[in-house]
């Protein structure tokens, strides 16, 4: 018997590194933006004077193309001159990076995915032209990640310590250096690393970045450009990942509560992936159900190493619910305006949970699509197989209705159950008989049944007509032809 307990507990998600082979429609780009604090004009160091000034109206960049956005910020290549300077980094050359990656991070959502949609290959642009007011999109792999410190007065506005600069050899040979707001947590610090990345961001400068210290065989190399990018995506070998699922967005998803906005990014683009994935790629990967007891329960920590995971299970879904998408924005992302929330009752062994002992299990299961006929509502009972990848632990509140369990009759107030989310594509629906199609078929059988006996009645009585007149027959033959009387 194993005992499964829903304290929650803080840990640090660590991304999955499978290399489970998946079949693909299709790949994307899935960069998000993130959130930064504004910065302050080169040598102005007030923080209060920085936020007060330098915020237009919203209606000014509501619906501004790229270069405009830069003009208002001033921090378009002209407002940028100072970055390209043949010096050393002075504090003046640090104020204005950090002022542009503030906000290409605050830009808003809607912007920048119309921005990322219409940013030009790195590789396709002559050298002349990398520096413009245009975002470029670099594959490649990561091979260092150094730490860039601020000045007091830059981390007190910042909100940081300090910036980090991450070094990529693109896929045509380029070294580049990237300035960038998030960097995946799991990448090591200051020593050699060699990930899978893709970044989208800004030219700043020809030349390397500001930190002296890269490491790794890149550290040798000539830099030809410095960008800076609200993030830098991380694509490892993975199913998941070879769907175009970045999993840095992984790094602001909290376990052991329910969604929330650290989530956000991460549940979107893992929904949006499957559609560009096919079920059977998705079941192949996932391979047959497994055991459900580890992704349940909360001290096993299952989860910080194996977010992003294939995953495959098989039980009774007692809800089905239809979630409605109404941002537009995420509408366009997932190509529809709604998904499926389904809580999948997963057989287990003999667990105790909150002093009850049972056998079955809950699991949340976000999906795109339902098959055609399986019934929705909050109370079914539909037999289903459901493989997907793993999002989070979640936790979701129960009812408050008195129980039976181990300690007797009890009442269960404002307690809470932790349990796996997983997000898949569709299920697979094994419905049950129909009560009219098994009255009909035991009618059939009632009346195939009747008709054999009848059928043996009738051969039974034209057996006997038929023995009775030969038997008639015969008694005949034996009689003597002429009878004399004494």
């Amino acid at each position: 018997m194993k005992s499964i307990s829903c304290t929650t507990s803080d840990r640090t998600p660590r991304p999955a590194r499978t290399t489970v082979g998946i079949t693909l429609q299709t790949t994307a780009w899935c960069v998000a933006w993130a959130v930064a604090l504004a910065l302050p004009d080169p040598g102005a160091v007030d923080a209060a004077a920085v936020l007060e000034a330098a915020e237009p109206a919203e209606a000014t960049v509501a619906a501004a193309p790229f270069a405009e956005y830069l003009a208002t910020w001033k921090i378009d290549r002209d407002s940028r001159a100072v970055l390209e300077e043949p010096s050393e980094w002075t504090p003046a050359k640090l104020d204005m990076a950090l002022r542009v990656l503030s906000r290409l991070a605050r830009a808003p959502a809607n912007l920048a995915a119309g921005w990322n949609a219409d940013a030009v290959d790195i590789g396709v642009l002559p050298s002349a032209q990398q520096v413009q007011d245009q975002l470029v999109k670099v594959e490649g792999r990561a091979t260092s990640v150094a730490a860039v410190p601020l000045s007091a007065e830059q981390s007190e506005v910042a909100g940081r310590r300090q910036l980090e600069q991450v070094r990529i050899v693109t896929n045509t040979g380029l070294t580049i250096d990237v300035l960038a707001d998030h960097v995946p947590k799991a990448w090591k610090r200051s020593a050699p690393i060699d990930e899978p990345t893709a970044v989208i961001g800004l030219p700043l400068a020809a030349g390397s970045g500001p930190s002296a210290t890269p490491t790794g065989e890149s550290a040798t190399k000539p830099v030809s450009l410095l960008l800076a990018a609200a993030r830098v995506g991380w694509f490892p070998p993975t199913p998941l990942a070879a769907l175009g699922m970045d999993y840095g967005l992984f790094d602001s998803v909290a376990d052991g509560q329910k969604l929330v906005a650290g989530d956000t990014e991460a549940m979107y683009a893992m929904l949006s992936a499957m559609g560009r994935a096919t079920q059977a790629g998705i079941t192949s990967a996932a391979g047959p159900p497994g055991d459900i007891v580890p992704l349940i329960n909360p001290d096993s920590g299952w989860f910080a190493e194996h977010r992003g995971d294939p995953v495959t299970l098989e039980g009774i879904a007692r809800r089905a619910t239809r979630i409605e998408v109404d941002d537009p924005l995420r509408q366009q992302q997932l190509g529809t305006d709604h998904y499926w929330e389904l809580y999948v009752f997963v057989p287990t062994p003999l667990i105790k949970v909150h002093d009850r002992l049972q056998e079955d299990y809950p699991v949340v299961c976000c999906v795109r699509t339902l098959p055609e006929g399986m019934p929705t509502g909050q109370q079914i009972g539909e037999r289903v197989r459901v493989s997907g990848f793993a999002l989070k632990r979640y936790s979701y509140p129960l009812p408050d209705v008195k129980i039976s369990s181990s300690q007797g009759d009890q009442t269960q107030k404002g307690e809470r159950q932790e349990t796996a989310l997983l997000i898949g594509k569709e299920p697979s629906w094994k419905p049950a008989p129909s009560p009219r199609g098994e009255v009909n078929t035991l009618g059939w059988i009632f009346l195939s049944i009747a008709a054999v006996i009848c059928l043996a009645l009738a051969l039974a009585a034209w057996s006997f007509a038929r023995d009775s007149r030969r038997r008639d027959r015969q008694a005949r033959r034996e009689l003597p032809d002429r009878i004399e009387l004494p």
